[in-house]
């Protein structure tokens, strides 16, 4: 048996899962909180509540800032046609790095983010450097679907949850609870990005 409503994406997060609970009320996509074994999982639900162009869920989840206190954190997001890696080292002033792959193409460095490297990734999963070409096999494949590939990646890092970036639910067991966003904060979301685009009208920075 599993929930059916998920979509292409996970987040894992070193903390509790009350703490991931808390986290997504105050943001804008739903999502089930999944403990697996000294992870919590986040996997989403739905669309984002927000009002387009910020209604896609793993794009919105994929961009958001995790908080020093639900880190290290690695998220795995289909985006379009891309598979898109989100890494969250420990550290409250580390900032986010990302890797994107594309089928006919490979692994690419995504412009304007700072670029995961191959260490960034084992560090926050905890591998040792042996398991160093097992991780570069998988970000060098060319063919296959975003799923599967980030299916392979999360295998190859040693870390649980490959099984949900299938889209197809998570298992229907008591430890899996949806989690809502808060209406309010919907609401202020919409309204930052609302302030936030009339002020660049104001500075001439868009038409």
């Amino acid at each position: 048996m599993s929930a059916s409503s998920t979509l292409p994406g996970l987040l894992l997060l070193q903390a509790a899962p009350a703490k991931a609970r808390s986290w997504l009320r105050r943001g804008t996509v739903p999502a089930y909180v999944v403990p697996l074994g000294g992870w919590t999982a986040v996997v989403p639900a739905g669309p984002s509540a927000a009002a387009p162009p910020y209604d896609g869920a793993t794009s919105v989840l994929a961009a958001r800032p995790v908080p020093g206190q639900l880190r290290s954190a690695m998220g795995f997001f289909v985006v379009g046609e891309r598979a898109v890696l989100v890494v969250h080292p420990r550290g409250g002033r580390s900032g986010s790095r990302w890797l994107a792959w594309e089928s006919e193409h490979g692994s690419l460095v995504l412009p304007g983010h700072e670029p995961a490297t191959v260490r960034d990734l084992m560090g926050v999963a905890g591998l040792a450097d042996s398991e160093r070409e097992g991780v570069l096999g998988v970000l060098r494949r060319r063919g296959g679907s975003c799923p599967s590939m980030l299916a392979a990646l999360v295998s190859a890092l040693a870390l649980p949850g490959g099984d949900l970036l299938a889209g197809t639910g998570v298992p229907t067991k008591e430890e899996a609870v949806l989690v809502t966003p808060d209406a309010r904060a919907v609401q202020r979301f919409d309204r930052d990005i609302r302030e936030d685009q009339e002020l660049r009208v104001e500075l001439g920075e868009e038409s």
